[in-house]
């Protein structure tokens, strides 16, 4: 359905694992999201399918799964790429979060924005009173 520009509710994109299709379906239902950045968090969900195919190629290899003298498979690479996919992931979702439409920053417990600025505001206001 489209209101306002926003795309609401829409589909699971084909092709997307378990992890990667409830991130979809969970993130369409809370946030309102502009095309662009629905697109933005269609790769995060294919990243975040990445990260499970990631980890389970690291349990493999894992000594909890091996041992017994066993020598062990060469993970060093897949757990440099599963930190790379979960940094990109951070960032995508940074992104995807600033692309809300309608929602306010969430306030603080003081009733204010939680932002960098408010938090130095904040601050100087409780230094200016000591």
């Amino acid at each position: 359905m489209i209101m306002e520009g926003l795309t609401l509710g829409a589909e699971v994109p084909d092709g997307l694992g378990g992890r990667g299709a409830r991130l979809w379906r969970e993130t369409v239902e809370v946030w309102q999201l502009t095309p662009a950045h629905l697109v933005l968090l269609e790769e995060a969900c294919r990243i975040s399918d990445r990260l499970d195919v990631l980890n389970s190629m690291i349990l493999r290899g894992s000594p909890q799964v091996k041992g017994d003298g066993e020598e062990l498979p060469d993970i060093s690479g897949v757990l440099a790429e599963a930190r790379q996919q979960q940094g990109a992931l951070r960032t995508v979702i940074a992104e995807i979060r600033q692309g809300q439409v309608g929602f306010p920053p969430a306030p603080s417990a003081e009733g204010e924005g939680s932002g960098v600025s408010d938090l130095t505001a904040r601050i100087a206001r409780k230094q200016a009173e000591s």
